[in-house]
């Protein structure tokens, strides 16, 4: 059995080819209060829903674990008309509820749009 942190779901799909520059390499968010910056690496990322793998996931992932956020990027699937992928930040506490919010940088658009979900811990 797998216990779920407190989740929120992005709604942009990020189930394609995507380039990273300065231009759209920022994404800043706060849990708690606390604010976090995460700079992704230039370059292009392949996510591909099929295989459920993401590049960009596992850079933006790289940069949180270098600054100990406590929270786990994730890769989530969605299924409306069509199936995409999204990112998702779930917090390492799965016990209590916490605030992951004040989404905002120049990656937003690129990488997470608007809070789709925002679920407590769960088992």
């Amino acid at each position: 059995m797998y216990t779920y942190g407190q989740q929120v779901w992005g709604s942009v799909d990020i189930n394609r080819r995507i380039t990273i520059t300065a231009s759209n390499n920022t994404f800043t968010f706060n849990v708690d209060d606390s604010s976090y910056t995460i700079i992704i690496p230039d370059g292009t990322y392949t996510t591909t829903r099929q295989r459920h793998e993401s590049e960009l996931v596992q850079a933006i992932s790289k940069a949180g674990a270098a600054q100990n956020i406590p929270v786990k990027f994730i890769l989530g699937g969605m299924h409306y008309d069509e199936k995409y992928n999204v990112l998702i930040l779930e917090h390492t506490d799965t016990s209590n509820e916490h605030v992951i919010d004040q989404f905002a940088g120049n990656a937003i658009d690129t990488l997470f749009g608007q809070v789709k979900f925002n679920l407590p811990p769960r088992d």
